[in-house]
């Protein structure tokens, strides 16, 4: 992501290459262009993706359980008196 290049790259400087923020953003578009600040992206998007992914589908699938117990459970508890 640009932030984490962007403050990887102050924490990591050797002397006083960059005065902050927004100097070391200018110098590394100006050096290597506007696409370096997104180094490190893919391999960032390939270890996160399959994660995203298999939590999205267990929230679905978690949340169709529920609903289908929810439809046996409170009918059933109508009839038992309890509101």
């Amino acid at each position: 992501m640009s932030t984490d290049t962007i403050m990887s790259r102050l924490y990591n400087q050797h002397g006083d290459l960059y005065k902050g923020v927004f100097d070391c953003l200018g110098k590394t578009i100006r050096t290597e262009g506007f696409f370096a600040i997104y180094k490190g992206f893919l391999p960032h998007l390939a270890r996160i993706l399959p994660h995203t992914i298999l939590t999205l589908s267990l929230a679905e699938q978690t949340n169709k359980l529920v609903r289908k117990i929810e439809q046996k459970i409170l009918p059933a508890a109508e009839f038992g008196g309890a509101h």
